[in-house]
């Protein structure tokens, strides 16, 4: 019987590796603390001033910022509530029906892409008061009969667009969903609240009005007294850098 080969003892290592010493820790410090310093300097003195720049809210600044500018011709008018009463003396005839997905339906792609938000559009059926005819720059008025305890409320807001003879005006909540509204504030006996809508791009001699709330749509039509008096902005050049 033949017995296994004994294994070859370890090889000794070479008298150089038995008395080298092991890698100095300073020139890894020195270089860490380099690194620091010369990134320090580079913050200071190329950092630009003010806040750091925040991707997110720097979008949602552009798209609000789009929303009050003309964009692909579309006006957004600011609607405020009127301080004093206003007469209302010859009322257009308008229509008003149940319209589900109103808002996906009647809003136009371009325009529901540049709101900054989807808007949640007040419920319930809204009665709307309108003059039939406009000058442009001078305020239309737009009477809305609500729950009462909205008259007053800053939650309640318009919406209001314009472009080629087409109004579109939306009654919205300024919630984040209806949800999280009070819901005994949609109760209750109606009352009127007035509010102003700027007229000045308003150029058409006809416009189509388009009034809508939550599953609703009333819709009339309005004359405009001088069409010539409309003030329109035209978008700047850019001018080619020399």
């Amino acid at each position: 019987m033949s017995t296994p080969e004994q294994p070859n003892p370890n090889k000794p290592l070479p008298d150089s590796m038995r008395t080298r010493e092991p890698w100095p820790m300073w020139p890894i410090a020195l270089a860490i603390v380099a690194f620091i310093g010369i990134y320090t300097w580079i913050q200071l003195e190329y950092r630009k001033e003010g806040p750091a720049f925040e991707p997110y809210q720097a979008m949602q600044d552009r798209k609000n910022a789009i929303a009050q500018k003309n964009f692909y011709e579309w006006y957004s008018l600011k609607s405020d509530r009127s301080t004093a009463p206003v007469e209302i003396s010859a009322p257009a005839q308008s229509t008003s029906r149940a319209f589900p997905d109103v808002l996906d339906q009647v809003i136009p792609e371009q325009l529901k892409y540049y709101m900054s938000s989807r808007p949640v559009l007040l419920p319930g059926f809204v009665k709307t008061e309108s003059p039939g005819e406009l000058t442009p720059g001078q305020p239309l008025p737009l009477r809305l009969h609500v729950p009462a305890a909205l008259v007053d409320n800053e939650q309640l807001q318009l919406l209001s667009f314009y472009k080629d003879g087409k109004l579109f005006i939306l009654a919205t909540l300024y919630v984040e969903s209806l949800q999280k509204f009070d819901q005994s504030l949609l109760e209750g006996d109606t009352a009127p609240v007035n509010f102003l809508i700027p007229t000045g791009p308003i150029a058409a001699e006809t416009i189509d009005v388009n009034f809508l709330n939550q599953d609703r749509l009333a819709e009339w039509q309005i004359t405009n007294l001088d069409p010539s008096a409309a003030v329109v902005e035209e978008e700047e050049e850019e001018q080619p850098e020399n």
